[in-house]
């Protein structure tokens, strides 16, 4: 049994080896999942490209037509970083599972376990919100149909498609089809979004935990009774801990700057599609004449947009906040009850420790919480840019 199909990570694998990004599954078996994945989005962003494209001149056409087609390219940049990055990935992995190897037992596994499993809460929760809102995305036109059908109303309701195409095809002719393939279409780019978001996750989750036993080990050291100023080194307790520590810390900066350089120039691309399309979805619930199952289709995309853009400032906030804390604890250890040399040792470590380890956007954006807010502003000032030409 593969050490990925435990608890914590096969639900990551799923995901992964579902639209052929997996790095350990079989070459034949990834060609086969990525070329269906890729049909079903490419066809959906066809389809919304030749309708906007014939519309170009009406403005309605162009504001619905415009967000999908903005969210489609946003899971293809994910699926080409996956491609273009699938060595550094199967690296990624290959770190977490020497870190597991290297630490069977004791607190630090315990801390490994911790975060495993808290970063499969994490997954859970987002692919649970996120299949909810695809869910309410694809399948409102026919569930308030419906329900119209049902109730005792002489009103009417002509269900939309997910996006303007009755300009360019007989949309009521051929709407069962259309609207079956738009779900499958919509199910591979949540399929793509959870995977990739999820392997984020996971490593961001991974870099915390060794950062957090580091912190551990430091802490092993607060109280200890060394006053001798030069011991023995195989006596002195406190220098071992710390060159320990160093080591870990070595090991948890290689594994986040590999982090960053697989999701820098992605990441790049990513915010500024996520403000486009946003801008563009928000614009149009003011701007067009909307109804009902449209109004609840905008609504889950803002959601799933938001959602999205929070997750991942939230995991960079989390490693940048881990990684800090390592320099409180350096300060906050019995560093003068311990030798000389273990004190030549911690200054060195305090140098590299003052900077913190973050995730850049295109190295130049850091990902964080502070910066989340600014791409809302950011999004809210593009919208009122867009309703001011209605």
């Amino acid at each position: 049994m593969s050490f990925y199909d435990n608890r914590y990570y096969y639900i990551n694998k799923t995901l992964l080896s579902l639209i052929g990004q997996w790095p350990f599954q079989s070459r034949l078996e990834g060609n086969v999942m990525l070329v269906i994945t890729l049909f079903f989005i490419c066809s959906l962003s066809c389809l919304e490209l030749w309708g906007l494209i014939a519309g170009i001149r009406d403005l309605s056409i162009i504001m619905e037509n415009a967000s999908p087609l903005l969210i489609n390219s946003i899971i293809i940049m994910k699926l080409i970083n996956c491609l273009y990055n699938k060595n550094k990935m199967k690296d990624l992995l290959e770190h977490i599972e020497e870190t597991w190897k290297r630490t069977q037992v004791g607190p630090k596994n315990k801390i490994l376990q911790n975060y495993a499993e808290q970063s499969r809460t994490l997954i859970i929760r987002y692919t649970f919100v996120l299949c909810i809102l695809g869910f309410s995305y694809t399948t409102m036109p026919v569930i308030i149909s419906g329900l119209y059908s049902l109730l005792p109303t002489n009103e009417t309701y002509t269900a939309r498609y997910l996006f303007r195409l009755e300009h360019v095809l007989d949309v009521n002719k051929y709407f069962n089809l259309l609207m079956l393939h738009g779900f499958v279409g919509v199910f591979c780019i949540v399929l793509v979004w959870l995977a990739a978001d999820g392997m984020f996750i996971l490593c961001t989750q991974h870099v915390c935990a060794l950062f957090e036993g580091i912190r551990y080990n430091m802490e092993s050291i607060r109280g200890s009774s060394l006053v001798v100023v030069e011991p023995n080194i195989a006596n002195d307790e406190a220098y071992h801990v710390i060159i320990g520590c160093i080591k870990t810390y070595k090991h948890a900066l290689k594994f986040s700057e590999l982090l960053a350089s697989t999701y820098a120039t992605y990441f790049f691309f990513l915010l500024g599609n996520v403000v486009l399309a946003g801008s563009f979805s928000a614009a149009e619930l003011i701007m067009v004449d909307i109804q009902l199952d449209e109004v609840i289709r905008i609504v889950s995309c803002n959601i799933a947009l938001s959602l999205h853009i929070f997750y991942l400032s939230l995991m960079c906030q989390q490693m940048i906040d881990h990684s800090n804390g390592f320099h409180g604890v350096i300060y906050s250890c019995n560093w003068y009850n311990i030798s000389l040399r273990s004190k030549k040792l911690l200054r060195f470590t305090l140098l590299r420790a003052s900077k913190p380890c973050q995730i850049k956007a295109g190295k130049m954006y850091v990902m964080s919480m502070e910066n989340f807010s600014s791409v809302l502003q950011v999004s809210m000032s593009y919208i009122a840019m867009l309703t001011s030409l209605q």
